[in-house]
């Protein structure tokens, strides 16, 4: 069942440069709080609550610093409020850095006016359900698509690793 989401300013509760989560791109991830679909088998349920730093206040600080190092921006949520992501993502673009959305939607359509605007290069969206595991696993409901124009594809299988 999709929640309803606020306008509430976004809020996150620290950041990091990481290499696993999306493909091929050194990655400059942010955790937004204030999730609002509180997945039962979440393993970030720290980010339920609304709270941490205000990202506007610290966003163009923090992006001046890395924009040289890294390929890509994500946003571990923040789709509560998607006017203000998505202006967030459009500073990004103007700079020539790859965005990415990780959401615990299950309605990839909330994001059309960024597909239209050819402002996500990555999305994951479902919500999390442990029997199905995460993204490494071939049974999840979670779907990680990369974007080219108004093209979907679904990379899934970048992420599950065979036994060798």
């Amino acid at each position: 069942m999709e929640k309803t989401v606020s306008s509430s300013p976004l809020k996150y509760q620290g950041y990091a440069i990481v290499l696993q989560e999306v493909p091929d791109e050194i990655t400059l991830a942010f955790n937004i709080s204030g999730c609002p679909y509180k997945c039962p088998d979440c393993h970030s349920k720290n980010l339920w609550n609304y709270d941490g730093r205000y990202i506007k206040e610290d966003f163009n600080n923090i992006f001046s610093k890395y924009k040289d190092y890294i390929s890509c921006v994500c946003f571990m949520g923040g789709d509560q409020n998607i006017n203000e992501l998505y202006d967030l993502c459009k500073s990004i673009k103007d700079n020539k850095i790859k965005t990415a959305v990780f959401s615990g939607t299950n309605n990839i359509n909330k994001f059309q006016k960024f597909f239209d605007n050819n402002m996500l290069d990555y999305i994951k969206v479902g919500s999390f359900n442990k029997e199905l595991g995460g993204l490494d696993h071939p049974e999840t409901n979670q779907i990680m698509y990369k974007i080219f124009g108004h093209k979907m594809t679904n990379i899934n299988s970048r992420f599950v690793h065979t036994k060798m």
